[in-house]
């Protein structure tokens, strides 16, 4: 080990939430809620509004005095008040009981605009994050190899679900402060193996499309200022700590508008198989803070925020997705269109709700203002590509 291999990072740990609110949906996806008056509603805009509390066999809303009595199973509910049927205007049928957040979507907010970053912590759905775990092959299912012939997109719908979180996707746009925006690239599941203490590990960086750190084509020259153009949002597949090899960062750093210093190890010098034999790990001192939270947690952070990979000193596999959102004006990352257009043709999709399939096409299918209008989709030319030299 290096001199500098001390792993002084300071840990901000979230503890495993004590209680998460509960969300309503109507068969179309729909949220209900309620306004300041008691009366109910269905939206697909995301607010305090839509918080509730169960309490045994009744929802109580957050916001108002409002008492609903529950009949049926939380996949197949009817919702009463005062023994009438209570239904919004427009709604029919029964609703589900879903997970929700463990804070008001209010609280994250201000917290992101305030420190640039966010941890929802234990934002998803118990099987929804059973069934990433599984596409990983990691936590409870370490003794099942991944399946490598299928896209992992299209191995059921947990990745659909997780790319279409509502809170998340909602503080993106608020944050960015454009309804707009898209994924970067398409959403997977990723594994950090347990170190060696010689491979190449990542260095410090902003991420796309700043790229500041990497040597990158495109990347942004010049500080964005109030213009922010991307928020990563990092979802925590397996616990993350910082023996496990949790992300590390420079909390606050996107303020400062610019790269991290050559000094902490940058990401285009890291990468060289040589780097870590000659200079030991990047910076790893108490300057530097890693985030601890509980798998199914999410942590957003504006994209300029100084980060690296962690290094994974447990025994186990710690996996995560990565998913860059940038407005719709940025080129993406990577092509998107063949994988949504190979999982609207899996069973996956038919798992979706109305809103979520419509969410999903919005955040996967780049379009460009053309002479045909915003109608054309945005993808790769293989041939084209394969046919040039690589730059």
């Amino acid at each position: 080990m290096k001199p500098r291999d001390t792993f002084d990072e300071r840990a901000v740990r979230f503890a495993p939430a004590e209680a998460h609110f509960t969300m309503v949906v109507a068969g179309d996806g729909r949220f209900l809620g309620a306004d300041d008056r008691g009366d109910l509603a269905l939206t697909d805009d995301i607010s305090d509004d839509l918080m509730w509390h169960r309490e045994g066999g009744r929802l109580c809303h957050v916001g108002t005095s409002l008492i609903l009595d529950l009949e049926g199973d939380d996949a197949n509910v009817r919702l009463t008040r005062g023994g009438a049927e209570a239904l919004p205007n427009g709604a029919g049928g029964a609703f589900a009981l879903v997970h929700g957040p463990e804070r008001m979507p209010s609280e994250y907010l201000a917290h992101l605009r305030e420190h640039g970053w966010v941890v929802l912590v234990s934002v998803l759905a118990p099987d929804t994050l059973d069934a990433l775990q599984r596409i990983a092959g990691t936590d409870g299912y370490t003794v099942r190899s991944q399946d490598r012939k299928r896209r992992q997109l299209c191995q059921g719908s947990a990745l659909a679900k997780t790319a279409v979180e509502p809170i998340s996707v909602w503080l993106s746009r608020s944050y960015m402060q454009t309804d707009d925006i898209r994924m970067a690239h398409s959403p997977g599941v990723g594994v950090l193996t347990p170190d060696d203490g010689k491979r190449t590990v990542q260095g410090w960086h902003s991420d796309y499309p700043y790229h500041w750190g990497i040597n990158a084509h495109g990347k942004v020259p010049t500080p964005s200022g109030q213009t922010v153009m991307g928020v990563q949002r990092i979802v925590c597949v397996s616990e993350f700590t910082k023996f496990h090899g949790a992300t590390a960062f420079k909390l606050g750093s996107h303020a400062l508008d610019h790269g991290p210093p050559e000094e902490w190890g940058l990401a285009k010098d890291a990468y060289h198989p040589d780097y870590r034999a000659a200079n030991g790990l990047p910076y790893n001192g108490p300057d530097a803070d890693i985030i601890e939270a509980p798998a199914g947690s999410m942590i957003l952070f504006d994209t300029r925020t100084w980060h690296r990979a962690g290094v994974n000193r447990s025994e186990s596999g710690r996996a995560a997705i990565l998913m860059d959102m940038t407005p719709a004006y940025i080129v993406p990352y990577a092509d998107t269109s063949e994988d949504y257009r190979a999982f609207t043709e899996s069973d996956g999709h038919d798992d979706l709700n109305d809103r979520e399939k419509a969410e999903f096409t919005r955040l996967m299918v780049h379009r460009f203002l053309g002479p045909a209008g915003p109608r054309s989709v945005i993808g790769t030319h293989a041939e084209l590509t394969e046919r040039l030299p690589r730059p």
